[in-house]
């Protein structure tokens, strides 16, 4: 069955304008298909500044909105596992000038 082969920081903050990833940290054979979820509802390929990768989610320009409880479930033939993020977001996002 999958299993979590890494520790996770399950609290997670992103400051708006940024980017954030959020690992995946799941070992399986054969390998597990994933799924994220953001309170509850899946992720899809609609939303757009959101990105499934192959080692977690990534998500641009990050909004208000964006604060959460995201999930990442990972299952095969031999079970599942889930692996739960809280996101907080925070002030502005300040570029730096040079």
């Amino acid at each position: 069955p999958p299993r979590v082969s890494d520790r996770v920081t399950h609290r997670q903050t992103a400051r708006l304008g940024s980017a954030i990833k959020l690992p995946c940290p799941v070992e399986a054979d054969p390998p597990p298909l994933i799924r994220w979820t953001k309170d509850g509802r899946s992720i899809h390929s609609s939303w757009i500044r959101f990105r499934e990768l192959r080692m977690g989610l990534k998500i641009k320009e990050v909004e208000a909105e964006d604060a959460g409880t995201f999930n990442c479930q990972a299952t095969n033939g031999f079970g599942s596992v889930n692996v739960n993020y809280t996101l907080i977001i925070i002030g502005e996002y300040a570029p730096i000038k040079m």
